[in-house]
């Protein structure tokens, strides 16, 4: 995994206004603390510009909605926001994490809408090891469907309990299925070629905004289908690929120890990763 260096100063939006990181205190009566009620995005950047921002903060504001919460600044003010910490910490590339909870719990399990706790923190992107985008990565499989699935909230319980057995399996992530099907990965969507035809399942998922570019881009070249995938079709896939917000498009070569094609990362993966990386370079 990624190990960040934050020994420079970092800011972050809390409390209307930039602070340092470690001048920004949530309440520990924030119920996003103690009933894990609350939603999450994740935004990058192109030519230091917020990346796909509008898709973005339609999918916060459907999450926000889905849980009864009100984003409490307008698209053109986070727009703002986002500009500001960009200038602010300089980097070549920027993450952000929107994170929007009902605030401070009242009477055990309610909640204030008109007072949420909103945030935004700011990070350098860090890519991963240039050798998993020459030659793959491998995806570990486990029963999982997250409750929710179509909206992104901060319940990462499962993710996060089951780093020790990506590790031991020496696998990039955790790769969620239910009843036999593929679903999405832990923190990436799924993809997979058969022949010339590009594969994704449609439903039971949270569908990525890197996920609807690679639509947008592959629609010219390869035929697009939406559908369920069982996981014995995955495995024998000829090429698979996984894509997120802050770590583009990732070839994957194995799943649970089962080679996926030859082992290679082969011409439509490579044709996928081009279109996408010339794409963010114009964006």
């Amino acid at each position: 995994m990624i190990a960040y260096s934050y020994k420079m100063m970092r800011y972050c939006f809390f409390n209307d206004k930039i602070m340092s990181v470690k001048d920004a205190k949530v309440s520990i009566e924030d119920i996003g603390l103690l009933r894990g009620y609350g939603i999450y995005a994740g935004i990058t950047t192109a030519n230091n510009k917020p990346f796909r921002l509008d898709d973005h903060l339609d999918q916060f504001e459907q999450s926000a909605k889905t849980l009864n919460l009100k984003v409490p600044y307008s698209r053109e003010k986070i727009a703002i926001i986002l500009k500001e910490l960009i200038k602010k910490h300089k980097f070549k590339r920027t993450n952000f994490r929107l994170i929007l909870t009902g605030g401070k719990m009242e009477g055990g399990i309610f909640y204030d809408e008109k007072e949420p706790t909103f945030y935004i923190l700011a990070e350098e992107w860090k890519s991963l090891p240039r050798e998993i985008y020459e030659k793959g990565a491998s995806l570990v499989t486990f029963e999982h469907r997250r409750m929710l699935p179509e909206i992104k909230t901060i319940n990462y319980i499962t993710a996060v309990s089951l780093q020790n057995y990506r590790k031991k399996h020496n696998a990039l992530e955790i790769l969620f299925t239910s009843k036999s099907n593929v679903l999405e990965a832990s923190m990436s969507n799924f993809f997979m070629f058969k022949g010339d035809t590009l594969v994704t399942p449609k439903d039971g998922i949270f569908c990525g905004i890197t996920r609807k570019v690679i639509f947008e881009l592959a629609r010219k070249y390869f035929k697009i289908e939406e559908r369920e995938i069982k996981m014995n079709e995955a495995l024998n896939a000829d090429e698979v690929f996984i894509t997120g917000s802050f770590k583009d498009i990732v070839p994957i070569i194995k799943i649970d120890n089962k080679k996926i094609g030859d082992g290679k990362v082969r011409d439509n993966t490579k044709k996928i990763m081009k279109l996408f990386k010339d794409y963010a370079k114009i964006y």
